[in-house]
């Protein structure tokens, strides 16, 4: 889903585990945005952008509303006709290609799944990889075989709203495997024209500039006057191309060494450059981060899902939240001034890594799943021939 780039990444990284698992399986890894009428596919991400920018308090108002069990029961049917009706295209692709097995990792196609799945034509098992700390009653469906959280907290609420335990699975949220890999330092310095005199801070927006982005990165320039000679700035705009436009002119000015990228698909060796990450709070940028096991400043956190993610790594002692700009310069000047607190930080991030979740859910989930499917279908065709490979 390109509704949020994380939960893209994750389906992404499933969907590298899975090809390594099954070399001779048919794995496709599809964006339902992609499928629907191109007005919703344009407004879609673009109202959610709007809201979360300029309307972030009404947004979480919507989210805890609809996360209340008779507030959703009356909403659903709603929701789920018309996720149907737009998802027309997609449907018709699951009939003309029905597939072995399929996991989702946002709540719009796990919908679409379920409604196919109540009308009785598609048979394949169905894995719910929640890409979110906190799953919100959208994401829940006794209809799923399986769901994947990142923690024991989800997973309760999970079972707390009707959803069998023993369909419950703790195996944190998918990341790509190079957020593992181990990178030589001299090579990320060329790669990104780093000082190996300095440390680095990566600052990052996540996909689009959402919260005071610039002036974090403004504030943290600032960090030369009272740490001079001590930081360097890797700063991420993801696709705001103005945004890059002006720090590159404002680094350029710059006394401290700022190194300014629109989108980059190096993100993992950018987090395995940094000593420390600032960035808003996606579900996805977090897990990423801590995968790489490097700490965290938190600048924005969306009401809703980013602020229960922000609270979660803040709790385990591998992020600090900050209110403003000001607030962030001060958090990072104290980490670098206190090396024991970065330390410190540094080991909490390492502690509730879980930089296999990908593997571990094709191992513990799916293939368990699979198996079960292929001696279902070959009990369903009395000894017929059974599938050599599974086709997920």
């Amino acid at each position: 889903m390109t509704a949020g780039a994380g939960h893209r990444r994750a389906a992404e990284a499933i969907a590298e585990a899975a090809t390594s698992a099954f070399p001779q399986a048919k794995i496709q890894c599809r964006d339902l945005l992609e499928m629907v009428p191109g007005w919703l596919r344009r407004g879609y991400p673009g109202t959610y952008y709007v809201l979360i920018r300029h309307f972030a308090s009404v947004w979480g108002a919507c989210f805890e509303l609809l996360d209340r069990r008779l507030v959703y029961a009356l909403v659903q049917p709603l929701r789920r006709a018309w996720n149907c009706l737009v998802a027309r295209r997609f449907i018709r692709q699951l009939k003309a290609d029905p597939p072995g097995l399929i996991i989702t990792t946002h709540f719009f196609p796990t919908d679409v799944v379920v409604a196919c799945r109540e009308a009785g034509w598609l048979r394949a098992p169905l894995v719910v990889a929640v890409t979110d700390l906190y799953p919100h009653r959208f994401w829940l469906s006794p209809r799923a075989e399986a769901y994947v959280f990142a923690t024991k907290a989800g997973a309760l609420t999970a079972e707390r709203r009707g959803i069998r335990p023993n369909r419950l699975h703790v195996l944190g949220i998918p990341i790509a495997r190079a957020f593992s890999a181990t990178f030589e330092p001299r090579d990320l310095e060329r790669l990104f024209g780093l000082s190996p005199d300095r440390r680095t801070v990566l600052v990052t927006s996540g996909a689009t500039t959402v919260g005071p982005f610039e002036r974090v990165v403004e504030a943290l320039i600032g960090l030369e006057t009272s740490l001079p000679g001590r930081i360097q700035l890797l700063v991420v705009c993801g696709e705001n191309a103005a945004a890059v436009r002006r720090l590159q002119a404002r680094a350029g000015r710059a006394a401290m060494p700022v190194k300014v990228f629109g989108f980059i698909d190096t993100m993992p060796e950018a987090m395995a450059a940094s000593d420390l990450i600032v960035a808003k709070a996606g579900g996805l940028t977090v897990t990423e981060a801590l995968g790489r096991g490097v700490p965290l400043v938190l600048y924005h956190t969306i009401p809703g899902q980013e602020r229960l993610n922000a609270q979660y790594a803040s709790r385990h002692g591998a992020a600090l939240i900050a209110r403003d700009p000001a607030e962030v310069a001060a958090v990072v000047r104290r980490c670098f001034e206190e090396p024991e607190r970065l330390s410190a930080m540094r080991k909490a991030a390492e502690d509730i890594r879980r930089p296999d979740a990908a593997e571990a859910i094709i191992s513990q989930v799916v293939k368990p799943l699979l198996t079960k499917a292929l001696e279902a279908e070959g009990s369903r065709l009395e000894g017929g021939p059974r599938a050599s490979s599974p086709e997920p």
